[in-house]
């Protein structure tokens, strides 16, 4: 029975998982982060070594009795060779974190990812295994639908308010409480401030679903405006794809705020796309790597495995 180690890995959490050709699960850890974009290079290695010993560990397994081991932590690739040198299992690959995003959305090899957290991005994947992107270009020119973009829709709106003296406002309301200020003048000195980044203002979208929850118009409008952002993004791959009939899921951090936005999301899409169909997402991350690694490594069928599929709707995390 062949072994595989997989690994979901970000700036503040990985997960790893160990599994069979039959998607058993040994086991699983979770370790601190290990994106090497934002954190220093060497603890990221050594938090991957670390989760690999310890999952191997708790398998009761060694090295020796994995196939492969497969990485999928964004800005990690250069990291790889100095891995390889200190552990002695060399079959060891990095992959784009899109791919685990994919395939855990999906359950499958085919459909459309849409994923809005910090940033934002969608991928597409035809039946035939053409695969196109849309979106992901980062704060400065793109990443429109995201956290990051509901935090500076939300910010130029209070902006507004204060240029125009409007005060009977629950968005605004919310937004002062929170950040413990008696107007919107006090904004310029909290965002421009040196610890202030990218993340914090992505996590004013908390507020925006705050106040949308309570009906406040102008949070409901910044969440349409970043729904059709998203949208907009599924628009580019359907007519790339040439219009293929396809489901279409939505991920990340910002469907948090729930049914409220997904509805708004779903809606656009049903008017924009009427070919595609929305499809709630199937698994998390660490199981589209299992997935990825069965299909793309271990050639199995894990749309008709009846015995994959049994073992992976056991899963849970410790």
């Amino acid at each position: 029975m062949r072994n595989f180690l997989v690994c979901d890995g970000g700036g503040t959490k990985t997960d790893f998982l160990i599994f069979n050709e039959k998607a058993e699960i040994l086991s699983y850890y979770k370790n601190a982060g290990t994106n090497a974009l934002f954190i220093d290079e060497e603890k990221a290695i050594n938090n991957v070594i670390e989760g690999i010993n310890e999952c191997i560990e708790k398998a009761r397994l060694s090295i020796n009795d994995l196939e492969l081991v497969c990485l999928f932590i964004p800005g990690f690739e250069n990291c790889i060779h100095k891995i390889k040198k200190r552990i002695s299992m060399k079959n060891i690959k990095c992959l784009s974190d899109v791919n685990n995003a994919f395939f855990g959305a999906m359950g499958k090899s085919y459909g459309i990812v849409v994923l809005s957290g910090t940033g934002s991005f969608a991928v597409g994947i035809s039946k035939d295994n053409r695969k196109v992107v849309s979106g992901g270009w980062g704060p400065l020119i793109g990443d429109k639908g995201s956290g990051y973009h509901i935090g500076i829709m939300c910010l130029e709106k209070l902006a507004y308010f204060y240029d125009n003296d409007i005060k009977d406002s629950k968005l605004r309301k919310i937004f002062l409480e929170k950040f413990g200020i008696e107007d919107e003048y006090k904004i310029r000195e909290i965002v421009y401030s040196s610890d202030f980044g990218r993340e914090d203002i992505a996590k004013i979208s908390k507020i925006v679903a705050e106040a949308a929850k309570e009906n406040d118009k102008d949070a409901i409008d910044i969440l349409r405006r970043a729904a059709k952002e998203l949208v907009e993004l599924v628009i580019t791959l359907n007519r790339k794809l040439n219009y293929e009939k396809l489901p279409v899921s939505l991920i990340g951090g910002v469907t948090n705020i729930g049914d409220l936005f997904i509805n708004i999301f779903k809606e656009e899409l049903s008017v924009k796309c009427k070919n595609l169909y929305y499809e709630n997402p199937k698994y998390d991350p660490l199981i589209g790597a299992t997935l990825y690694v069965l299909l793309k490594e271990a050639n199995i069928d894990i749309e008709r495995d009846k015995e994959v599929l049994n073992n992976l709707s056991k899963y849970r995390r410790d």
